[in-house]
C-alpha cells in the first residue's frame, strides 16, 4: 500500500521521518499511530473533533477533565486542558486564540512559547524543535544561524580590540619598561638594581682564591647530608718530603636544623687531633682538636637558634660570634627613595638622557640601552656621595665601612664634571659607569652585577688614582667549549687570578685552570718568599663525587694538594656533638662575651680591631668564614 504525507498528501517511504514536500513529520505514521486528525497526544494537546486525550477526557462544551474541573466558559485550570475561549493556563496548553502559556505548547496563532515545541504557522522557537511550515529544525535538519545585530557585532569588536590591547601593554610593560617611566626613575632604579646584584654576588668574595689554595671551601644548606672532603697535602718546600692530611666533614639536618663541622689533622702516621662545632637544638658545643683543652658549651635563645637553623655550621659558627642571627638584609626599596629624595631631589628629570652605548656584557662587546646625566659642583657631590653611599650598602650589607681606601676624598669642586651612566642589556640593568673629568683627564668607576641563566658577572673597578684602587671580577662566561669560571682581585700591589675552563651541569663539574698570586711582599701574617708564583688547578665532580687537585711549582720547591670529595647521606654520627660534661668544661651560658673570649674569636667579630671592615663584608665572605676555621685549628687552650 502506498504511504502518502497526511497533511500535503505526497508519496512517502517507510524511512522517511519528514515529509521532502511540506516538511511534515511523519515519525507518528512510520510507529503506526493514528493520522493527525485522530491522534490522542500525550501531554493533552487539543484533540481535534473532541477526541480523547492522555490527561483528560475529551473536553465538549466545558465538560470535567482528570486534574481538574470542568472549563465553563473557559476558565483556567491546573494541569494545562483547553479552555474554550483560550484563557492562559499554567503549564501550557494550546489557547484557542493564540494566548501566552507557559511552557510553551502550541499556540494557535504561531505566538513564540518559551521551550520551543512548534508554532502553528511556524515562528522560531527556543530550542530547535521542528516547526510545522519548515522553518529551522535543530534536531532533523539544518539549522540556520541567527543574524548578530550592529550593536552585538560592535560589542565584539570593542572586548577583542580591548584584550588585543590590554596583551599587547602587559608585554609592552615587560619589555619595554624605559618607554613608559620618566628617564630620571629610570637612571635610580638602574643604579639601585645593578647595586643590589653587585652586593648578592660580592658575599662570595675569596670564594675561588681559598677553594684553588687550601680546599676550605664551604658547604650549603641543602637538604639532609653529610659531605667528606679528605685532603692530602703532598711538599718538599722545606728540602724534605712531608705529608699532611686534613679531613673536614660537613652535616645538616633539614629537619631539625642540627648542623656540624669536624676537621681532623694528621701528618704521616700521628694523629693531631680532631675538633669540631656542633648544634644540636639550641645548644652549641665546640670540642678542641686537642684533648687536653676543656670544651666549651654555649645556649642560643629560641629565636636564634630557630633563625641559625637555615644555615651550614660554619656560616652559622660565623653569625653567631658577630652577634647575628641570620644575615643582614638591605631594604633595598628604602635605599632606591633616598637616592631619589636626596642625591637626586635637585635634578630635574630633563637633565637624564637616553641612548645607546657599548659595554662588555659576560666577556663580550655589547650595544646596550643608556641612560646618564652630567652635573657639576654641589651637585656632582651629592651624586658622588649617593653612588659611594649606595657601594658601600652593598658591600658591607649596612654597616657603616670606611671605603677612603678604596675610594678616596670625594673632593669636588666647581672645574670637574661628573658623569654617571647606566648601561642595560635586553632590558636588564647590567653596569654603571661613574665619570670624572677635569680638563683633559678622566677617572671612572666601574661597577656591574647582572646574571642569566649559568652566566654571571660581578665586577667593580675603581682605578689607582685614588687610594690603594680595587679590582673585582667574579664571572662564569659562555664559551664554545663551555664555560669560562673567572676570578680576578687586584688591591694594590696584591693581586690573585683563578681562570678555570670546562663545563657545568647543574652540581656536576669538570673544570680545568690555573692561577696566579702576586704578594708585592705585602702579605700580613702569612710569609712567602717570592712575590709571584702560579699553579694549577682542577676539579670533578659527578653526583656527588669527585676530586680537587692543585700544584704549584715555587722556587723553594713543589707543592700537591689533593682532596678526594663525596656529598651523601646523613650519617647521624657525624652530626651529634660528644657528651659536655661541667666539671672539664667550660660553660658559657648565653654569654657571648664570653664565648669568643674562650674560642679565642674576638678579634674577628671586634669592630675596634684591623679586620673589622672584612668582618662586616657580609657573612658569606670566604675570607671571613676562613679566619674563623683557622681560629679553630689555631686555638690554644
Amino acid at each position: 500500500m502506498q504511504m502518502t504525507c497526511p497533511k500535503c498528501g505526497a508519496a512517502v517511504t517507510g524511512n522517511m521521518k519528514f515529509c521532502r514536500k511540506c516538511g511534515a513529520s511523519l515519525q507518528n505514521m512510520m510507529q503506526g499511530q493514528p493520522s493527525a486528525q485522530d491522534q490522542p497526544n500525550m501531554y493533552g494537546q487539543p484533540s481535534a473533533q473532541g477526541q480523547q486525550n492522555m490527561y483528560g477526557q475529551p473536553n465538549a462544551q466545558g465538560q470535567q477533565n482528570m486534574y481538574g474541573q470542568p472549563n465553563a466558559q473557559g476558565q483556567q485550570n491546573m494541569y494545562g486542558q483547553p479552555n474554550m475561549q483560550g484563557q492562559s493556563n499554567m503549564y501550557g496548553q494550546p489557547n484557542m486564540q493564540g494566548q501566552q502559556n507557559m511552557y510553551g505548547q502550541p499556540s494557535a496563532q504561531g505566538q513564540s512559547n518559551m521551550y520551543g515545541q512548534p508554532n502553528m504557522q511556524g515562528q522560531s522557537n527556543m530550542y530547535g524543535q521542528p516547526n510545522m511550515y519548515g522553518q529551522s529544525q535543530m534536531q532533523y535538519g539544518t539549522v540556520k544561524p541567527k543574524k548578530k545585530s550592529g550593536l552585538a557585532v560592535g560589542i565584539g569588536a570593542g572586548v577583542a580590540v580591548l584584550a588585543v590591547l590590554a596583551v599587547g601593554g602587559f608585554f609592552a610593560f615587560k619589555l619595554l619598561p624605559g618607554m613608559f617611566k620618566d628617564p630620571k626613575t629610570l637612571f635610580a632604579e638602574n643604579v639601585v638594581s645593578v647595586t643590589r646584584n653587585f652586593s648578592d654576588e660580592f658575599t662570595d668574595f675569596g670564594t675561588k682564591p681559598v677553594e684553588a689554595m687550601v680546599h676550605l671551601g664551604m658547604d650549603d644548606s641543602k637538604d639532609s647530608h653529610t659531605t667528606t672532603k679528605i685532603t692530602t697535602i703532598e711538599s718538599d718546600a722545606s728540602g724534605k718530603d712531608q705529608e699532611y692530611a686534613l679531613e673536614q666533614t660537613y652535616s645538616y639536618d633539614s629537619g631539625s636544623g642540627d648542623s656540624a663541622y669536624t676537621l681532623s689533622v694528621s701528618m704521616g702516621d700521628a694523629s693531631l687531633g680532631t675538633g669540631g662545632v656542633y648544634y644540636n637544638g639550641n645548644e652549641f658545643i665546640y670540642s678542641p682538636a686537642n684533648t687536653s683543652s676543656p670544651m666549651v658549651r654555649y645556649m642560643l635563645d629560641e629565636s636564634s637558634a630557630k633563625s641559625l637553623g637555615a644555615y651550614q655550621a660554619i656560616d652559622r659558627y660565623t653569625l653567631m660570634l658577630t652577634g647575628m642571627s641570620s644575615e643582614k638584609e638591605v631594604d633595598w626599596d628604602k635605599q632606591l627613595e633616598d637616592f631619589l629624595e636626596g642625591s637626586l631631589a635637585e635634578l630635574d628629570k630633563k637633565e637624564f638622557e637616553k641612548a645607546k652605548g657599548d659595554y662588555t656584557v659576560f666577556g663580550k662587546t655589547q650595544e646596550c640601552d643608556t641612560v646618564s646625566v652630567t652635573v657639576k659642583g654641589q651637585e656632582a657631590r651629592d651624586l658622588m656621595e649617593g653612588m659611594i653611599k649606595l657601594i658601600t650598602v652593598g658591600i658591607s650589607r649596612g654597616d657603616d665601612i670606611d671605603t677612603k681606601e678604596i675610594f678616596g676624598e670625594n673632593e669636588t669642586d666647581d672645574s670637574i664634571s661628573l658623569t654617571v651612566t647606566t648601561y642595560s642589556y635586553k632590558n636588564s640593568p647590567v653596569g654603571v659607569v661613574i665619570s670624572s673629568t677635569k680638563g683633559t683627564e678622566t677617572y671612572s668607576i666601574n661597577l656591574s652585577g647582572y646574571s642569566s641563566g649559568k652566566e654571571k658577572q660581578t665586577i667593580i673597578d675603581v682605578p689607582s688614582e685614588k687610594g690603594k684602587g680595587l679590582y673585582y671580577e667574579d664571572g662564569v662566561y659562555s664559551i664554545d667549549s663551555g664555560y669560562e669560571v673567572l676570578n680576578k682581585i687586584n688591591f694594590g700591589e696584591f693581586s690573585i687570578v683563578v681562570d678555570e675552563t670546562g663545563t657545568i651541569n647543574g652540581l656536576d663539574r669538570n673544570l680545568r685552570g690555573s692561577f696566579t698570586i702576586k704578594t708585592g711582599k705585602n702579605t700580613g701574617k702569612i710569609h712567602l718568599q717570592e712575590d709571584s708564583f702560579t699553579g694549577s688547578i682542577s676539579q670533578e665532580i659527578t653526583d656527588g663525587k669527585g676530586q680537587f687537585v692543585t700544584e704549584i711549582e715555587t722556587k723553594e720547591g713543589h707543592a700537591k694538594i689533593t682532596t678526594n670529595y663525596e656529598r651523601g647521606k646523613l650519617q647521624e654520627d657525624k652530626i651529634k656533638a660528644p657528651v659536655f660534661l661541667p666539671e672539664s668544661g667550660i660553660d658559657c651560658g648565653s654569654d657571648l662575651d664570653v664565648l669568643k673570649e674562650n674560642l679565642n674569636a674576638k678579634m674577628l667579630g671586634d669592630k675596634a680591631k684591623s679586620y673589622s671592615n672584612f668582618a662586616n663584608m657580609g657573612n658569606r665572605n670566604s675570607l671571613v668564614r676562613l679566619g674563623y676555621v683557622i681560629s679553630l685549628m689555631t686555638k690554644n687552650r
